[in-house]
């Protein structure tokens, strides 16, 4: 093979290296963070269990210091447990390899207790939602 043909062949490979590590919309994957938003009808929730899956989750953390934040990963699927003063807005913030990737995470409330450990009988009216 010629010294041209050899440079076309790298150069094919490295054009094909650079369009197989593009997404489907056209950039780069971009590790980043996604924000689970609580929505609540009580204004005295004390515990919540939940869980986000969709796609890789790296880590959790709440997202102040008054709350407590447990979790267990298994595959792509992320169960938690957080405990303190829950209130609607902002609870968890969850970091990805892909935050482009946001429309893909579903998250689910599982159980919720008052501040005094009673679970709520019924979850009709919360709701977690992940945001970029």
């Amino acid at each position: 093979m010629s010294s041209a043909r050899w440079i076309l062949a790298i150069m094919a490979v490295l054009l094909l290296d650079v369009a197989c590590a593009n997404d489907a919309t056209g950039g780069k994957a971009q590790a980043g963070t996604l924000t689970l938003r609580l929505t609540t009808p009580h204004a005295d929730d004390g515990a919540m269990t939940f869980t986000v899956s969709g796609g890789p989750i790296d880590s959790a953390v709440a997202v102040n210091a008054s709350l407590r934040l447990f979790t267990l990963r298994d595959g792509a699927t992320l169960t938690g447990a957080v405990v303190g003063a829950l209130a609607n807005g902002a609870v968890i913030t969850i970091y990805v390899p892909d935050a482009g990737a946001a429309a893909r995470y579903t998250a689910t409330v599982l159980e919720v207790a008052d501040r005094q450990d009673a679970l709520r009988p019924s979850l009709a009216e919360y709701a977690i939602t992940v945001t970029p």
